[in-house]
């Protein structure tokens, strides 16, 4: 084979090549200049769509709201017209309102004559204590858990339901149960009283007696963790009755006729081991140790010549009539036994340094529990304000009217029943605040209330929930008891009993009085109110002055210290 015609040439020139090579390469430069072109022409168009998408979104979004709010005024008119014009004998239900106002529920009908509320409060409390003779010791537990329900129906009837689920008040002699429970009647036809339009409503059933300025206050706005121990010892409780109560723009009347209840009187049965003598002779030895109705006829009222929004002027005045029934201070310890329930301004921690004996003469035949013929208990206070400083006192004293006949019988069963036919005790407190952002307690004053004019809730200026830091209050409180009736008091009286020679001057001495004790107390306070309704306490209490009672001569002159906190929500 020839060596020409055995090698391959290529039909094109080497230059021929190279430029048929550049131009591919340009072609396809080219085919991907024009792809990507292609795509950010498509990607703008997509943002296009994509912006005009979100235009129709929104604009959808606003019709369906418009259409939204269309409808519900429609349903409303339609049944305000339902209820203006419907059919002879049928009444369409009108619209309501629901709240969430500090977190309680509300349900209102439009022309107000209906309504329904759920509410109730929570106080945990927790401290420690010194003792005379105990030392130190604490204690925590719920001072209260309660539910309350209210309404209004048909216009003019009104009724609340309160129950207190906590036990914590037990050791005082109040426990768990029903607190307010009643039906009231608030009609135009009963606009007669002088000095207001307002018409009298008419209550009935379990509520508050009405007595004094911080007992017709709610525990949910009271200044301090507890109230003085003069009103503690001598202010009735909630006890079931009929009232009727009224108030002008600056004024309040309440009065009222009552007897038992169960938040005053938890044990109207005998103690364990004493049957009732119901058609027992009294040959058999058997004496009544409680039963029956007592009778009490009270009433309260004030007058705030000033009444600004921060600036106020209260005064008041208040008056209990008390027929007690055949209870003795193990059933009635309140009235028959004073200052044996109160617990020194510091409930949780159950310390009780003062008290009198057994003023109904106790389990004597023939005697029991008729000792005392009645008790009236009369009380007036003070309350002003002026811009973020406050001061309240009130004074209480109660006067024991007894039977001398009943005393003598008594004393012949060689009792022990101190004292005459009369006795005096008395109590008082006074006390200031100060608020340090500012808020005023004028503001929180309401003549509007149905136990009688009293503080609600203060009006916080810059709550949690708004960026703010709430309010905060400092408090100081001076209060005072004197539960003694005689010529012997104190160590005196002790010293007396000691050195006497025989035991029949050691009883005329014990029997010339009553020594139920007296005690003084200093409270300082810091309050924080976060939030309406929410609300952290903080009490420190020192006994600066104590005489001991009758049979705790080792108490004369001890000085206690007691501090407390408290956590409480109210809805």
């Amino acid at each position: 084979m020839s060596p020409v015609l055995g090698r391959w040439r290529s039909p094109l020139p080497p230059l021929a090549v190279v430029a048929f090579s550049a131009l591919a390469a340009l072609s396809e430069a080219g085919a991907r200049a024009d792809t990507a072109s292609e795509i950010r022409a498509l990607k703008a168009a997509m943002a296009q769509q994509a912006a005009r998408l979100r235009q129709l979104e929104i604009k959808a979004a606003a019709q369906a709201k418009d259409a939204a709010e269309a409808k519900a005024a429609a349903k409303h008119a339609t049944n305000v017209a339902n209820a203006a014009h419907g059919k002879a004998g049928e009444h369409a239900p009108p619209p309501v309102f629901v709240s969430l106002k500090q977190g309680g529920l509300k349900i209102e009908t439009e022309d107000g004559a209906n309504m329904f509320r759920v509410g109730g409060r929570m106080h945990l409390d927790g401290g420690a204590n010194t003792h005379p003779t105990l030392g130190t010791s604490g204690n925590a537990g719920i001072r209260r858990g309660r539910l309350e329900l209210e309404g209004r129906f048909a216009h003019y009837w009104l009724w609340r339901l309160q129950y207190e689920f906590a036990g914590g008040a037990a050791a005082i002699g109040v426990p768990g149960g029903f607190r307010d429970i009643f039906v009231g009647f608030k009609h135009p036809a009963l606009a007669f009283m002088p000095f207001t339009k307002e018409p009298v409503i008419l209550q009935i059933g379990q509520m508050f007696e009405p007595f004094g300025l911080e007992k017709s206050t709610s525990s949910n706005f009271n200044d301090f963790v507890e109230r003085a121990m003069a009103v503690d010892a001598f202010a009735p409780f909630r006890n079931i009755g009929a009232a009727a109560v009224v108030h002008g723009e600056k004024w309040t009347a309440k009065a009222g006729v009552f007897t038992t209840g169960p938040q005053q009187d938890p044990a109207l049965r005998p103690a364990p081991g004493v049957p009732v003598p119901l058609g027992v002779p009294a040959a058999a030895g058997w004496v009544p140790t409680g039963g029956g109705n007592y009778l009490d006829l009270t009433g309260r009222l004030t007058y705030a010549p000033i009444k600004e929004e921060d600036k106020l002027l209260h005064f008041g005045g208040s008056v209990r009539w008390h027929r007690p029934n055949e209870a003795i201070a193990s059933t009635e310890a309140r009235v028959a036994a004073p200052g044996n329930n109160i617990r020194t301004e510091s409930n949780i921690l159950g310390e009780n340094l003062i008290g009198t004996p057994d003023l109904s003469c106790g389990l004597v035949r023939g005697a029991a529990g008729k000792c005392i013929k009645d008790v009236v208990v009369y009380g007036a206070e003070l309350a002003a304000a002026y811009g973020p400083l406050s001061v309240q006192a009130e004074y209480i004293g109660a006067r024991y009217n007894r039977d001398p006949a009943a005393l003598a019988r008594a004393n012949a069963f060689g009792a022990f029943a101190p004292g005459g036919a009369s006795l005096d005790f008395s109590g008082y407190y006074v006390y200031g605040t100060w608020y340090l952002t500012g808020e005023s307690r004028a503001a929180a004053y309401t003549v509007s209330d149905l136990n009688g004019a009293g503080f609600g809730q203060i009006k916080i200026k810059n709550p949690v929930s708004k960026g703010g830091f709430g309010a905060l209050e400092l408090a100081a409180r001076f209060s005072a008891i004197n539960l003694n009736s005689g010529p012997f008091q104190g160590s005196y009286y002790h010293n007396l009993i000691a050195v006497a020679p025989d035991a029949f001057l050691r009883g005329a001495i014990a029997n010339a009085g009553v020594l139920g004790g007296r005690e003084q107390n200093v409270t300082v306070g810091l309050n924080w109110y976060p939030e309406p309704g929410v609300r952290f306490m903080a009490n420190w209490t020192r006994v600066v002055a104590l005489s001991a009672p009758w049979n705790r001569a080792y108490l004369d002159g001890a000085h206690p210290n007691l501090f407390v906190m408290r956590a409480q929500y109210d809805f």
